[in-house]
């Protein structure tokens, strides 16, 4: 059984969760689990300080009890100004983070966290919001293949390096 749990780097499992590693050819595509749980608790203090705005909800997955991977799902809105691009004009979702150890990898998984993190974006949890984007740097075929198995399509924006993706919600 696979299950998302909420991590900060406040919790004692984010330890376990910055151990957590892809091969070497990978680093490139996808920032080390340290600087991901930073970024999501730099980004969710200014809307803290000000009791509004963007914000990023980071989950530790398990397999059957064992920490696998790092999914990160923000609500943007886009005048917030909080170090998100503006990919679209009004609230949406973005998925910051999908990671999955180099270990786990080849066994479907990354699909299945997609799917988890995606039946919790349609629920609208955050806010409500029309799409959902994502990215990739575009060498990164497996990341391609898994968010365009799941009904992603690239709209044709490269930000920050990175090929954009949505999907409507």
């Amino acid at each position: 059984m696979i299950e998302l749990k909420p991590i900060s780097i406040l919790d004692e499992e984010m330890v376990e969760c910055m151990h957590l590693s892809v091969t070497e050819e990978q680093y490139d595509f996808v920032a080390p689990n340290s600087v991901s749980l930073a970024e999501a608790y730099d980004i969710n203090k200014k809307p803290a300080e000000n009791s509004q705005g963007s914000q990023v909800n980071p989950y530790a997955v398990y397999k059957n009890g064992e920490m696998f991977g790092l999914v990160m799902i923000a609500y943007v809105y886009p005048d917030n100004n909080v170090g998100f691009e503006a990919y679209y004009d009004e609230p949406y979702y973005y998925l910051m983070r999908i990671f999955v150890d180099k270990e786990f990898q080849g066994k479907g998984l990354g699909k299945e966290v997609l799917r988890l993190a995606m039946e919790k974006v349609k629920s609208k949890y955050l806010g409500d919001a029309n799409w959902c984007f994502s990215s990739y740097v575009p060498e990164n075929t497996a990341s391609k293949r898994t968010f365009a198995s799941y009904g992603f399509a690239e709209d044709g924006r490269v930000i920050d390096e990175e090929s954009v993706c949505k999907i409507g919600i």
